[in-house]
């Protein structure tokens, strides 16, 4: 799955936000896990219209006093968070680019660099928020238009400030851009790092089958022009490749319960799968071969976490190409309301797939089984009519 950025009237983090939610991201369960990693925050989101335009526009607030937070909290933060391991990667380097810009304009260390304007509560939600929304809607690729110039001033905690802000046209270096008449600060920092930091590519428009069209709102008032950014969610084919590595090794030597915690802990280290193969080894041993597929980005992290739960002596490693199919999170109705699911794309057929904890949550509602579920629900069966 990808996603094209049409930016006519500029971005910010809300506004990228934003049109993940006008997609159908669904941004309550990202609010749970911010506060339940300590960051008091509210995230609301709802249609609007504008010029005639129907889009969704994001709201973020902050709940009680907060901080000036500089780099280490926030990496803290991120740590705590209840985020896939490729999220977290991805946010914490967003961050750390960050404070190496803000460092670089300010002439500071990037120790020294505490984040007020652009560290706010509601940057912290926007960064992680896009890094975290593209993961649940399946999007790989992120493709951008060319930006525009602007012009004007705006005010900071270090005084009245050119247009683009410092930081904002250091994050713009190496991007196309092209000159407008706007005066107003229509790509703020968070914009510009997500630009820096999640778009893969700059197109004149996307290739591909579309699959989807949203509009994020911004705050910005632009006369007879909506501040809107576009995103179009796109599919280039029916499958792509993917490279992955394989990493293996034979274990005869640990216990089952040690066994099942490597297992564990190599899926919570970013292991896009892990399989134990039984066999019989040498001296007629029962073992097996250990097996975890991984992106290139984690090898280095799995090879870690393998040796040490393992503590095998080698690891055999391999470069290996996957066919995936586009999907994206989705929700299935039951009759007695609608539960997670995953939505793929076979062909011009889009099939859907629900979640196995779904299926376990309703298994408890219901009394069901729950391969009674998925047979009934496959078959298009109303839950509700008993």
């Amino acid at each position: 799955m990808k996603l094209y950025l049409q930016c006519r009237t500029g971005l910010s983090g809300d506004m990228v936000l934003a049109v993940l939610a006008d997609l159908g991201l669904d941004l309550k369960p990202f609010q749970d896990i911010l506060n339940q990693a300590g960051l008091d925050v509210r995230i609301e989101s709802g249609k609007e219209s504008r010029q005639g335009l129907t889009g969704t526009g994001v709201r973020i607030s902050a709940l009680g006093e907060q901080p000036l937070r500089h780099l280490t909290p926030i990496l803290d933060l991120i740590d705590r968070a209840g985020l896939s391991s490729e999220v977290k990667s991805k946010s914490r380097k967003a961050f750390q680019r960050l404070a190496e810009v803000e460092a670089q304009v300010h002439g500071q260390s990037v120790q020294e660099v505490h984040f007020h304007e652009v560290g706010a509560v509601d940057t912290i939600a926007d960064v992680v928020g896009v890094f975290w929304g593209l993961e649940q809607l399946g999007i790989s690729q992120v493709s951008c238009s060319d930006l525009p110039w602007f012009n004007g001033e705006v005010a900071a905690e270090h005084g009245t400030l050119p247009l683009p802000a410092p930081a904002t046209a250091v994050l713009l270096q190496g991007k196309p851009v092209y000159p407008t008449a706007f005066d107003q600060e229509i790509i703020t920092p968070t914009g510009a790092l997500i630009v820096d930091q999640a778009v893969n590519q700059f197109a004149s428009g996307p290739q591909g089958q579309i699959l989807g069209v949203g509009t994020g709102w911004g705050e910005m008032e632009l006369g007879d022009t909506p501040n809107g950014l576009r995103g179009v969610m796109f599919t280039s084919g029916m499958s792509r490749l993917e490279q992955i590595v394989v990493l293996e090794t034979n274990i005869d030597h640990l216990t089952g319960e040690e066994l099942g915690d490597c297992l564990q802990v190599l899926h919570r280290a970013g292991a896009l799968d892990v399989l134990y193969i039984p066999g019989v080894m040498k001296k007629n041993r029962p073992g097996g071969i250990l097996q975890a597929l991984c992106r290139p980005e984690h090898e280095q992290d799995l090879l870690q976490v393998m040796f040490a739960h393992s503590l095998t002596l080698g690891i055999r490693r391999q470069d290996v190409q996957r066919v995936v199919l586009p999907r994206r999170q989705a929700s299935l109705e039951t009759g007695l309301g609608k539960i997670q699911a995953k939505e793929m794309d076979l062909g011009q057929e889009k099939v859907l797939r629900p979640e196995y904890e779904a299926l376990k949550a309703l298994s408890e509602k219901t009394g069901r089984s729950v391969a009674q579920l998925r047979h009934l629900l496959g078959a298009g069966f109303d839950l509700s009519q008993g």
